[in-house]
């Protein structure tokens, strides 16, 4: 789970913890720096929609059925 850091903090699988960073942490460990306060969630940004034109004219399809 990700997670940035709002306090200074130690645990026993990274270290030093420094605010304002962002870290993967296991589940657990994350849950209970969230609780506690010293963390919170990072939400996972959603990438932008690509536009895409679909769009074409009628004219350029040939089928069997035009001849």
């Amino acid at each position: 789970m990700k997670v940035k850091i709002l306090e200074k903090c130690y645990t026993g699988t990274v270290g030093n913890m420094f605010a304002g960073e962002e870290y993967d942490l296991d589940e657990r460990i994350a849950r209970k720096l969230v609780a506690r306060g010293l963390a919170e969630e990072v939400k996972a940004k959603r990438a932008k929609k690509k536009f895409s034109d679909r769009s074409f004219a009628s004219d350029e399809i040939v089928t069997p059925e035009d001849d």
